[in-house]
């Protein structure tokens, strides 16, 4: 069995590690120090200790699914395996965990953070609490140990090795920002999931309210997200990511205008093209336009760039062929 099997990379590693890593770049500016020097050890901390706990999450989510799984039809790598080695492989992925905290260690506030994930991901999974069926109480958890814990504790990570202390403002509104845009993608991938979970008997969120009265709160969410950004473009005072927002934005707006895309908070409609508000700033203009700030600023801050485009290209291949279309487009509209 192939690691990216073991860890799902294909369900987090473009969509959900660049945004951790953007409040992290951020923390090197924020403490002057250097992109290329924080690779080794900073980065590759975070890097190595974020794919652990994918493997453990990825395991006990299996472990934990394999029954619901099997009634849906849905396959699990864990149907294949007899119950010992079930659980001796969920054991492994614990004990693995527990390395990488004491590798973290001196870092009070990185284990900390990184057990907090663990406990995170746990309390979702297991029974008896088994969060995933308790309501609202599963999103958080969920959207905690994807987004908020992970943001935290690669700031605290950085912080450390760049000698750099802790602003708890920094914290909050890194925090605050993560977790609300981890609450709107657990949401998405619930309410897509709907029927299924009905079907099943699991009483996600989304599975005991309807789109039409969950409407009501979407604003509400996305409203502190916006606010959390806002205080986290003020804090880092920089203008590459406030540019690379409006670069962002104009993007979206051609989308809208030339090929009727539908932006969308968290519900997304049927048969239609859509794209998930604020996703791609996230995931590709903020970590670049940070980078590439990096890159002009410091000895050796393209090396980052380039790690980072060379780890995270799959969206940026799908923006420039977007561009392609849309100045297809434009050339077709302005020749006609």
């Amino acid at each position: 069995m192939r690691l990216e099997q073991l860890t799902r990379s294909h369900e987090w590693w473009d969509y959900k590690t660049p945004q951790v890593l953007s409040l992290a770049y951020a923390t090197v500016l924020m403490a002057n120090a250097s992109m290329f020097e924080m690779l080794k050890p900073g980065f590759l901390t975070v890097f190595l200790s974020l794919v652990a706990m994918a493997l453990y999450a990825s395991i006990i989510n299996d472990f934990t699914d394999l029954e619901i799984d099997l009634a849906c039809g849905k396959s699990n790598m864990m149907q294949h395996l007899k119950p010992v080695f079930r659980l001796l492989l969920m054991l492994a992925s614990l004990v693995v965990v527990m390395i990488a905290a004491a590798f973290i260690y001196p870092n009070i506030c990185g284990v900390i953070f990184y057990l907090l994930i663990t406990l995170s991901i746990s309390l979702y999974s297991f029974h008896p609490v088994r969060l995933k069926k308790r309501g609202i109480w599963g999103v958080i958890s969920c959207a905690s140990a994807e987004h908020l814990f992970p943001t935290l504790f690669s700031i605290a990570v950085i912080a450390f090795y760049a000698h750099f202390k802790l602003n708890v403002w920094w914290l909050i509104a890194a925090g605050t920002l993560s977790l609300m845009y981890g609450i709107r993608g657990i949401l998405w991938h619930q309410f897509l999931d709907r029927e299924n979970d009905i079907q099943s008997g699991t009483k996600t969120f989304a599975a005991t309210t309807t789109p039409q009265l969950f409407n009501n709160y979407i604003y509400l969410i996305m409203a502190i997200e916006l606010i959390a950004l806002a205080t986290v473009l003020v804090m880092m005072n920089l203008i590459y990511p406030i540019l690379f927002l409006g670069l962002y934005l104009f993007y979206l707006l051609l989308q809208k205008l030339l090929f009727n895309t539908k932006v969308i908070v968290i519900i997304s409609p049927k048969n239609e093209d859509f794209q998930i508000l604020m996703q791609d700033y996230y995931i590709l203009f903020l970590p670049i336009s940070l980078l590439l700030f990096a890159a002009v600023t410091q000895p050796l801050g393209w090396v980052a760039l380039a790690i980072h485009l060379l780890l995270f290209h799959q969206r940026l291949i799908v923006i420039m062929q977007d561009g392609l279309h849309i100045t297809r487009r434009l050339f077709y509209k302005i020749k006609n």
